[in-house]
């Protein structure tokens, strides 16, 4: 069975957060094999990871592998050559992460501009980071591009990571069957009845994006149910955050346990 969800793609197509989020959503930690290279890096003041001795990537790789035979309900890997790293591992579910040059640019420039001489995006630019990536790949698994076959394969260019996350993290657990406890109780014909889907308002209930649930629940006005609402709906939305007793506009849509959540929250008119 399938207990390691591992993620691979170029820089800045939103991996690490992908993988934090995957890691909030269900409370298994995360493995980030490409932090690790990345730490050695500026520790050793090597101008990029891939800049490192082919040695220590080597037994980066023969570790990761070894990780892999841990009895662990679940895993989450991240990093550029996951793909590789885990070639021929039966229990891994691939994901490719991809996005288009002008995004991953656009992403490059800001964490370089936000983190300032702490930055992590080590590099000149994206495309040498892109022709650094190629030649370290044909160096430890003899050519520039993967022959995998990921479970997913995801453009992050125009969405969040908690928005990809929950998309690889839904599609999971309906194959793999690992259920995780997020306090969403389970919603029955009858605790569903009155509820209709489509555009609504309500007053919150309550509201916490840092514990499970990760969100929280809105009275909806039409049925007076209590409908859940995962933080992922105030993205792009008029908030950041949701208070008790605050009154909002959001959609209701089916969700994959059987009931409804609200999505597209925003200010109430």
């Amino acid at each position: 069975m399938e207990n390691i969800i591992a993620l691979y793609g170029r820089t800045c197509t939103l991996k690490t957060q992908v993988a934090q989020e995957l890691s909030r959503i269900t409370g298994f930690k995360l493995t980030n094999r490409g932090e690790w290279a990345t730490s050695q890096a500026k520790v050793t003041k090597t101008p990029t990871a891939a800049g490192l001795p082919e040695a220590f990537h080597r037994e980066l790789d023969a570790e990761t592998r070894r990780m892999t035979e841990r009895d662990e309900e679940l895993m989450i890997f991240e990093s550029a050559f996951m793909d590789a790293a885990l070639d021929g591992i039966a229990n891994v579910y691939l994901v490719h992460l991809r996005a288009r040059d002008d995004v991953r640019n656009a992403r490059w420039h800001r964490r370089k501009e936000e983190g300032g001489g702490r930055t992590r995006q080590l590099g000149e630019s994206v495309a040498e980071r892109d022709r650094e990536d190629d030649a370290l790949r044909v160096k430890l698994y003899g050519t520039a591009s993967s022959a995998a076959q990921p479970a997913l394969d995801i453009d992050t260019s125009d969405r969040s990571p908690i928005e990809v996350a929950l998309e690889i993290w839904e599609t999971f657990e309906a194959k793999s069957g690992i259920k995780v406890v997020t306090n969403k109780p389970e919603m029955d014909k009858g605790a569903a009845r009155g509820i209709s889907p489509g555009a609504t308002a309500g007053v919150v209930r309550r509201y916490n994006a840092k514990q499970t649930p990760f969100g929280g629940y809105i009275i909806d006005e039409r049925s007076g149910k209590d409908i859940y609402v995962h933080k992922s709906a105030l993205a792009g939305s008029d908030f950041t955050e949701l208070q008790q007793g605050q009154r909002v506009a959001f959609d209701i849509v089916a969700d994959s346990y059987g009931g409804f959540k609200a999505v597209k929250v925003r200010a109430a008119t």
